[in-house]
């Protein structure tokens, strides 16, 4: 080992700790491709007992663990604390007549260990996390080769662990691009100052709708809404107080329209709402309480109190007619509300 790493695997405990939770294993459930090289382990050894720990500030963590019995035990009883320590394996051929270990109570107690064997779980940037050990009820030794084996199979648990973490990281990648896809169809199809559908996304919905009339032969109705002396707004307060007044107006047509309803941003200051299964009607109703609405809120931080209203035109949305002629007699419909006097609706 270099001396960079040796530095490190005796150096700052919270640099190692950040390294070890970057990795995201602990207390992560059991897997079986940990659990076999832990069984490998105790298979290569000859022990009873086969670990993969890791050392955490208070505890120990088990990710595998054969012939244990439990997922941790606290720091205190940890001899893979020191294990971590070396730069290669550790090995106490017995621990009631060392020192260190002797009055543990693994040693002193159930479960009665009294050999152990520990190879470092050392990452790229020499931090050693955890050990893959094992554990015997006797004192005994490990032979070289099963030295090495065990020291290779610590290896392979860091392969997997920087195998969960490029899985983990690509993950994430794919989450983020759903999100940014996400938010691009979103955009596609969002008026990105009032929130409500852009012209594109509510053309797409008049023809499903025409499409859908055909066949169940409903009804619906569409309103062409035009906000009165808009251009005055903006030359009086300034197109900032303009984006107020239209957020204003799509935050209102919010509280007033259905969420079966449907209204977008056709351009500039002029609106289009679909209402479907709604008779022309009940579409004069919908626009009174529209303006009434209106008339009850103040576009925000102008002083005196700015009240909004809208001009309407109202059709009854006919699937047998071109949508074409339908949105013109709209149009027309508007221009009309408008000449006599504004905050009206002209029914086509």
């Amino acid at each position: 080992m270099d001396d960079t790493a040796a530095c490190a695997l005796t150096g700052d405990e919270n640099a190692r700790l950040q390294a070890l939770r970057h990795y995201g294993i602990l207390d992560t459930p059991l897997e079986q491709a940990f659990d076999d090289l832990a069984r490998l382990a105790r298979h290569i050894c000859a022990a009873p007992i086969a670990m993969i720990s890791f050392v955490e500030r208070e505890r120990q963590w088990f990710k595998a663990e054969i012939g244990m019995g439990r997922r941790e035990i606290p720091i205190e009883q940890s001899v893979c604390r020191v294990a971590i320590q070396s730069s290669g394996v550790f090995v106490v051929p017995d621990l009631l007549s060392d020192a260190r270990f002797a009055s543990n109570p693994l040693v002193t107690q159930h479960p009665h260990v009294r050999f152990y064997a520990g190879a470092p779980l050392v990452t790229p940037d020499g931090f050693a996390l955890g050990t893959v050990c094992v554990l015997d009820y006797e004192p005994r030794e490990l032979n070289l080769p099963q030295q090495k084996m065990l020291d290779m199979l610590a290896r392979q648990v860091m392969r997997l662990l920087e195998l969960k973490l490029a899985n983990d990281r690509q993950g994430q990648m794919v989450r983020e691009l759903d999100e940014a896809r996400q938010r691009m169809a979103l955009l596609a199809h969002t008026d990105a100052l009032t929130g409500l559908a852009n012209r594109r996304s509510f053309t797409d919905r008049l023809h499903q709708q025409q499409a859908l009339l055909k066949r169940d032969g409903s009804t619906a109705c569409l309103l062409m809404m035009d906000i009165d002396r808009f251009k005055q707004v903006n030359d009086c307060y300034g197109h900032h107080v303009g984006d107020e007044a239209l957020r204003l107006f799509a935050a209102t047509c919010g509280d007033v329209f259905r969420a079966s309803d449907m209204v977008s941003r056709w351009g500039g200051e002029e609106f289009l709402a679909l209402l479907p299964k709604t008779s022309v009607a009940e579409g004069q109703v919908v626009a009174q309480r529209l303006n009434a609405a209106l008339a009850a809120a103040a576009v925000p931080g102008v002083a005196p109190p700015l009240h909004l209203s809208v001009s309407v035109g109202l059709a009854n949305f006919d699937p047998s007619r071109p949508l074409d002629l339908t949105l013109c007699a709209l149009d027309a419909a508007l221009y009309t509300a408008k000449n006599q006097g504004r905050n009206c609706t002209v029914t086509v």
